[in-house]
């Protein structure tokens, strides 16, 4: 309870002084105020008592409020810190956020499944325009995790600013990436994969300088289709892209 009066900046014993002092004070208002009022009214039995005591009750009541309830700025503002501050990393390991991968900082499985399920029901109903796609990251064994995951990291970045504000990506799998490209048709869908091949491959990474291999497939969302069809789908056409001299296989439903 000191400590809560006092904040709690203050150390033990300089808080327990600064509250006896300011009951102290108290006390002495108290008896100031009794002194001046029976100077001033007069001694008239119990007339003087009643008024006495509730003079004696409001100074203490006013005391107390300002002692114990109301908080210091300083106080307060300490508090109000120290509940939004953010979490902080312990040992450099990276922050566990929910639905973002904690890598590449875009969206996890989690966060891809709950976003395309909604862009799913929006285009089920409304008759919106969707398409996906899904880039496939090889020859990330032969390299050291460092490098592998830096190639991820770099990757995830050039693909994000080849994307429009509405579209969305993260990393589905170790080695996956998948891309959310609402109001997008099969056509728009076909512009997006060759813009992401060509900032990968122009870019100094690992794509680049052929430490690793992407493969990009996409599809279009058609209205009264399962996710699962439509992973299967999108899946098929990235393994597909293999065999395509660009490495990008465009599925049509």
């Amino acid at each position: 309870m000191i400590q809560k009066i006092c904040g709690n900046k203050s150390s033990g014993s300089k808080c327990f002084l600064t509250v006896a002092f300011k009951i102290l004070l108290i006390v002495v208002a108290v008896e100031l105020a009794e002194y001046l009022f029976t100077a001033f009214a007069g001694k008239d039995g119990s007339v003087n008592g009643l008024v006495l005591g509730i003079l004696r009750g409001l100074i203490i009541g006013i005391g107390i409020f300002f002692l114990f309830i109301v908080k210091k700025p300083d106080v307060v503002k300490d508090e109000a810190i120290e509940e939004e501050a953010p979490a902080v990393a312990v040992d450099n390991e990276p922050i566990q956020i929910p639905n973002i991968d904690a890598l590449t900082r875009t969206s996890n499985e989690t966060g891809l499944t709950i976003s395309i399920l909604e862009l799913m029901a929006l285009a089920d109903r409304y008759g919106h325009k969707l398409s996906i796609g899904m880039i496939k990251v090889d020859g990330l064994d032969a390299l050291e995790k460092t490098a592998a995951d830096d190639a991820m990291i770099n990757m995830a970045g050039l693909m994000t600013e080849s994307l429009r504000l509405p579209d969305r990506i993260g990393r589905f799998r170790d080695n996956i990436f998948m891309v959310l490209l609402p109001e997008s048709d099969i056509e728009g869908a076909a512009i997006v994969a060759g813009r992401l091949r060509e900032s990968l491959q122009q870019s100094n990474n690992a794509v680049s300088t052929g430490q690793v291999s992407v493969w990009i497939g996409m599809t279009e969302f058609q209205r009264g289709e399962d996710m699962q069809s439509l992973f299967d789908r999108v899946e098929a056409a990235a393994d597909q892209s293999r065999n395509e001299d660009n490495g990008v296989c465009i599925k049509p439903a």
